[in-house]
């Protein structure tokens, strides 16, 4: 195992201190290449060292933001406390460039650059390098996930393509969560939380520590509130609403084996009922059970830094549609594996493998699974001390197979359906360090979504069918060139980040409605894929701490143009980006810390959109309305009681106690008060 513990000399002037530091960072990168996932460096140590947070995950190298060969926001441990959140989408609605569709007290989509929609399968969320979305849809229902927002050291936001770096679906972005460390870290934290909407909430952490061996971890949350009560859209209306509820527990334990070797299992389960917006925007009551068992070995070897890592997560999904209830029973298993070595001194290289099965049982009465195999590459190129070239690739192949079922209506054919599907997927970053306050980099991906078990699922012309797009849905590739520029304001202590990008979306799948199965007019309609879209953006970002204030202020401009097959245009088989992406979005926030005193103000802003509603004269379709422009407003103040003892009071849309955010019903004004003691 290799951690770093090191220190800039004390009486070195502030200048040379940042010249030596960003030498050593760029030195510990190439000589002592780490994995991300693995958690093997004291995040601590670096963070003291360089004064801001560092990451591991793209490259496996311990790197500042702006070394980073792709464009990366780190939100910290600080920042989310001061968010004044209660869950991980209250926390990246605050982020530049992050879109959050608010459905429902505790139902969110998020999406990154624009492309979100109900159930929005674009985006890969880790928690621990560990996949959490729910992979028979590729959604993520962010309330079922079994992480305490107090056992979070920060939550990385890579935007972009980044399949071959971060693996399976990272089409649009990666919302990577890292975890306090159970043998680094000593976290013991207790919070209770209440608040409007009936909101009763309570977290705890607590980790313990035998010398250097044993590392226990240990974190569990409950909550309930009541729905909001601003009316259902006519359009929408489904399942009648009920309260929400959330029970999460998450144990984790890292053994020393040796000096070298690191094991890590890690144990959760999570229990949730919400109301949430379903893929064909009606609303719905969802009753979730989730459980998961991770293991982790880590080896520091002569042939380099090896990880093996297998997990299963099992979920159940319980849809209540009103006279009907839908359920869904998932599990994928993964393993993984991957070495990352050192060629000399300025060259990086990882190999990775994966496999992967996903199952679910098939609505045609069988089983629909596949098994994925996966490869990739990495290699980080240090051309000079002050430029570094990253490329990746990664393929994946997928063996699908569906079951035939028994039927009492029709007789299943005789064989099995099997399909296979193969994409590639590439990362190329050069990052250029002009000097101490200049850096420039140039990126460019392509990242492929694969179809969702629901997209090759269900039935066709009789029943125990197979649904056509079973043998024709093909993957949807998205592609993204970047520039970007992050300069230094040492005057007021801050950093000035532009991004200039564009994106070229082919083969977009549509979940359903409008695309009718061939085969017989009575078929229902499947997925496919239908049409392609375009992006243009800026994204421009100035953040910094001056004294006791923090500030930041971010804009984001795009412009995104579909080009859809005529059946589905205008949100008729409920996919649209062009008209539910908004053009401009302004993120900004504004702290202040006193001796025993926290302020905070965060600001949001975005232009008029349109929004998917279904379209009640035809069945299975959608159609756009209209959704103006808005500002919202969330707060939070915190008095320090005592070093061990803070009371927060925190707020979100405080400008208004209904306003309209989505084609869904309106958010209402929340105000929370929160208890926290670190023991």
């Amino acid at each position: 195992m290799i951690l770093v513990r090191t220190r800039v000399p004390s009486k070195a002037p502030m200048k040379n201190r940042s010249v030596f530091a960003a030498a050593l960072l760029a030195g510990l990168g190439a000589l002592l290449p780490v994995s991300a996932n693995a958690q093997t460096v004291d995040y601590g140590s670096f963070e003291t060292m360089f004064n801001e947070p560092v990451t591991m995950s793209v490259t496996g190298s311990p790197q500042r933001v702006s070394d980073v060969p792709g464009t990366m926001e780190i939100i910290t441990a600080d920042q989310i406390r001061r968010s004044g959140a209660k869950d991980i989408p209250g926390v990246l609605r605050h982020v530049g460039g992050v879109d959050v569709m608010q459905w429902a007290n505790d139902n969110a989509d998020v999406g990154v650059r624009g492309y979100d929609q109900a159930f929005t399968p674009r985006l890969l969320v880790l928690i621990d390098g560990r996949q959490v979305y729910a992979d028979f849809y590729g959604y993520t229902p962010w309330s079922t996930l079994p992480v305490e927002l107090g056992a979070i050291r920060q939550i990385e936001i890579i935007k972009g393509p980044n399949c071959a770096l971060f693996g399976f679906n990272a089409v649009s972005g990666v919302i990577n969560i890292v975890t306090y460390d159970a043998l680094a870290d000593d976290i013991n934290t207790l919070s209770v939380i209440g608040g409007t909407q009936g909101l009763a909430a309570g977290s705890a952490v607590a980790t313990w520590k035998y010398r250097d061996v044993l590392g226990l971890r240990l974190s569990a949350g409950y909550s309930r509130d009541d729905e909001y009560a601003t009316p259902i859209p006519a359009n929408e209306a489904g399942a009648d609403r009920q309260g929400n509820e959330r029970i999460a527990v998450n144990g984790v334990a890292e053994v020393r084996l040796s000096d070298g070797i690191i094991l890590g299992i890690e144990l959760s389960h999570s229990q949730n009922r919400l109301n949430q917006m379903s893929p064909a925007y009606s609303y719905v009551f969802s009753a979730f059970d989730t459980n998961s068992i991770k293991a982790r070995l880590t080896a520091d070897t002569s042939l380099g830094l090896m990880q093996l890592t297998a997990y299963s997560n099992w979920i159940e999904q319980k849809d209540d549609l009103g006279p009907l209830v839908v359920t869904f029973h998932n599990q994928v298993t993964v393993v993984q594996g991957q070495d990352i070595f050192q060629l000399g001194n300025d060259h990086t290289l990882r190999f990775s493998v994966e496999y992967r099965h996903n199952s679910m049982p098939s609505q045609a009465g069988g089983t629909i699974f596949y098994d994925l195999a996966s490869s990739g590459g990495m290699w980080q190129w240090n051309i000079l001390p002050e430029l570094s070239l990253t490329n990746a690739l990664r393929y994946d192949q997928i063996d699908l197979v569906q079951t035939q079922g028994v039927s009492a209506v029709s007789p299943p054919a005789n064989a099995d359906a099997k399909r296979t599907i193969a994409s590639v997927a590439f990362n190329s970053g050069l990052v250029w360090r002009i000097d101490n306050e200049n850096t420039v980099r140039l990126t460019a991906s392509r990242g492929a979504a694969l179809p969702s078990l629901i997209n090759l699922d269900g039935t066709g012309p009789g029943a125990g069918g197979i649904n056509s797009a079973f043998y024709t849905l093909q993957p949807s590739f998205v592609s993204n060139y970047e520039i970007g520029w992050d300069r230094t304001l040492s005057a007021i202590g801050g950093r000035l980040r532009i991004n200039v990008f564009h994106q070229y979306n082919s083969n977009l799948i549509s979940l359903g409605g409008g695309v009718a199965a061939p085969g017989s007019a009575s078929s229902p309609p499947g997925a496919g894929n239908v049409g392609n879209s375009t992006a243009n953006g800026v994204e421009v970002a100035v953040s910094g701490t001056f004294d006791a204030w923090r500030y930041g202020v971010s804009y984001r401009y795009e412009a995104v143009a579909d080009d859809f097959l005529p059946a589905v245009r205008d949100g008729m088989a409920g996919i649209d980006f062009e008209h539910v992406t908004p053009t401009h979005m302004v993120n900004a926030n504004l702290g202040w810390s006193g001796d025993d005193i926290e302020a905070d103000i965060y600001l949001h802003a975005q232009s008029a959109t349109e929004g998917l509603q279904p379209d009640g004269g035809n069945p299975g379709a959608t159609r756009l309305v209209p959704v103006d422009s808005y500002v919202s407003a969330d707060i939070r103040l915190a008095y320090a009681v005592s070093d061990k003892l803070t009371l927060a009071v925190s707020g979100q849309n405080l400008l208004a106690a209904q306003q309209q955010q989505t084609s869904g019903s309106a958010v209402e004004r929340r105000v929370l008060a929160t208890l926290s003691v670190g023991l």
